[in-house]
């Protein structure tokens, strides 16, 4: 029996070491030697090759015969694929939204970006009479409201001004003016959210920031949206950093390294 149990509890300890393997891989590391996985997991170098030649007989790591050098293999592409399309992200992102849900009872949407447009994907509704909602599966522009912003302002300037070609006016507070959008689009940068004041819908104000993956680009934002009225200062003060602190802790468990995520952990709010 207590053979067993060791032998169960070695099992184990392989099978966490050669995770830790491939979490070794990052956007930026994307190919390793031998060596410097061993380095990188503090592994003696025969614990290391033999946790690495596993990992290629299965698919999981793949060498390159010139370089020698190992990068991850068709199966974590597999995997990876596999995950995104039965909802990876919604899954991860439903507890986050359902706690901002409950700490300020509006309504909290998930966008993805979809080439010149972003998409409703997932959504808490408040439980008040008066609320803003969307339907999933929505198509919004991204040059009104917060939450376009959060694409827009990570996005290259000529695909910037290729947008703003279509802007046009929503509401009487749609931003037309194109040095205004920028402005914008930078403070996002600095500050790591967007806040809009019924740019794309009369009576509605939101809330948002962006969610990053591995590659440090937005893959979507989190946005709290409801009736002007109920936007405070103090609501909003409130807000900003429990939203951003939601959309760090999505982007870690997507692939994004928190030294990269600055942005979302200093809540600087405008006058």
């Amino acid at each position: 029996m207590e053979e067993k149990k060791m032998r169960k509890e070695d099992g184990a300890s392989a099978l966490k070491k050669g995770l830790a393997v491939l979490s070794s891989f990052s956007w930026t590391k994307n190919s390793m030697t031998l060596s410097e996985i061993a380095r990188e997991r503090n592994l003696p170098l025969p614990t290391a090759a033999r946790l690495i030649k596993a990992l290629e007989e299965e698919g999981f790591l793949e060498r390159d015969s010139k370089t020698k050098r190992y990068h991850l293999g068709f199966k974590c592409s597999l995997l990876g694929a596999i995950a995104k399309k039965t909802g990876a992200l919604r899954m991860i992102a439903a507890p986050y939204m359902e706690e901002l849900k409950n700490m300020f009872n509006e309504t909290v949407n998930l966008y993805l970006r979809e080439g010149e447009i972003r998409i409703c994907y997932e959504q808490i509704e408040s439980s008040f009479n008066l609320k803003r909602s969307a339907k999933l599966g929505d198509r919004f522009p991204l040059w009104a409201g917060a939450a376009g912003r959060c694409f827009l302002a990570f996005m290259k300037r000529e695909e910037v001004d290729r947008i703003l070609e279509k802007v046009e006016p929503l509401t009487a507070n749609t931003i037309l003016d194109r040095e205004r959008i920028y402005q914008k689009n930078s403070e996002v940068k600095e500050r790591g959210y967007s806040l809009s004041v019924a740019e794309r819908e009369e009576g509605v104000s939101s809330a948002a920031a962006p969610i990053f993956d591995a590659s440090m680009q937005p893959v979507a934002c989190l946005t709290v949206s409801g009736p002007i009225s109920r936007f405070s200062k103090e609501m909003i003060a409130a807000l900003i950093p429990q939203l951003q602190r939601r959309c760090l802790l999505i982007s870690l468990k997507l692939g994004a390294e928190r030294k990269n995520l600055a942005i979302l952990e200093q809540s600087k709010q405008s006058d």
